[in-house]
């Protein structure tokens, strides 16, 4: 905008996108120079000059917020005036400063120094920023500094901008970047056995009764499938395609296994030769597991009663076979024992 009023400020575009992020409070210096998609020498240069004409101010926690004329104050923009180290000599002096204000009006975007170069180097799949200080060789700051100016230049974006060291990834990376949330109901998943939600939400330790949208979500990426369990509830595991994302935390905590709906040793061997039999008799139930008449009897009215044997015929005298879900305990049974 442009105006003949003396008391419009002139800002660079630098300041006045600095001041637009401070007019939601509350922002620190790196978290400014991230919504505004500078680096943070050119934002602490823009802050310094807002302070300067009274629109800008730290508060005690060394935040800045907008004072009361920059939350309301109208202001034209002008260009920034690009860096210069000093004019180079020679007759290439023009061509350098041309690319100079290249850079800065979007034109061609600045290139990468050298550490910057390896750090795009080493992000081949989003990681967690932290760990390039020790591949890099440099302070966890100078990460920061690193991937900030990065970002600046449209090269990598951040899983959470208001912690940048959390989870870097280059900007031509597809990877999905789950939330923190989403991110340990994932590294809760176990991939071996399957378990139900609530065990979920607590090895995940999120809030009680947050978990369900979480892991619809990651139903809906493929990084998560969901079945029917042995007592009729939902149960679930992590999938090939989820075990692959970099934020499947080896090291993280594992949901256990749901309880059975039985789970005696006696019980398993009423199971096991029911199996083995394809059909039987109560009677010949207690002559090979050699269970009493009377605790036999007791035994399979019980099995009836949770849905794991049934009559093969509607005789009187007809035998029992497994279930569908009595087969399901029982492979279950024997995958724990054998674990």
């Amino acid at each position: 905008m442009t105006s003949v009023d003396r008391n419009i400020p002139s800002l660079t575009k630098s300041q006045a996108d600095c001041l637009m992020v401070l007019r939601n409070p509350g922002y620190s210096q790196s978290k400014i120079a991230i919504a505004a998609k500078l680096d943070l020498r050119g934002t602490e240069a823009a802050l310094r000059k807002l302070e300067e004409l009274g629109l800008a101010k730290r508060n005690g926690l060394n935040l800045w917020l907008t004072t009361t004329s920059g939350e309301t104050c109208s202001f034209e923009t002008i260009a920034d005036e690009p860096r210069r180290r000093g004019r180079p000599p020679g007759p290439y002096a023009q061509l350098s400063l041309d690319l100079a204000d290249r850079r800065l009006s979007g034109l061609a975007p600045a290139e990468p120094g050298p550490n910057a170069q390896r750090l795009l180097d080493l992000l081949d799949r989003p990681k967690r920023g932290r760990a390039f200080a020790r591949e890099l060789g440099i302070t966890r700051q100078g990460v920061r500094q690193l991937i900030i100016r990065l970002h600046a230049q449209g090269r990598i974006s951040f899983g959470d901008p208001d912690d940048p060291l959390w989870l870097v990834k280059r900007m031509d990376d597809d990877t999905p970047i789950l939330s923190r949330d989403e991110e340990r109901a994932l590294s809760a998943l176990p991939r071996d056995y399957l378990t139900d939600a609530r065990r979920i939400e607590v090895a995940a330790g999120l809030p009680e009764g947050t978990i369900e949208p979480i892991l619809a979500s990651l139903i809906d990426a493929g990084f998560a499938e969901v079945v029917d369990g042995l007592q009729g509830e939902l149960v679930f595991r992590v999938t090939a395609t989820g075990l692959g994302h970099p934020q499947y935390l080896r090291s993280g905590r594992r949901a256990p296994r749901p309880p059975l709906p039985v789970k005696s040793d006696r019980v398993r061997a009423v199971l096991q030769t029911i199996s083995d039999a394809g059909e039987l008799r109560i009677r010949d139930v207690k002559v090979l597991t050699k269970i009493p008449e009377r605790s036999i009897n007791a035994l399979m009215q019980y099995l009836k009663r949770r849905r794991l044997v049934a009559k093969a015929e509607d005789r009187f005298d007809a035998p029992y076979s497994l279930t569908e879900l009595g087969r399901a305990t029982l492979a279950e049974m024997t995958l724990r024992r054998a674990a």
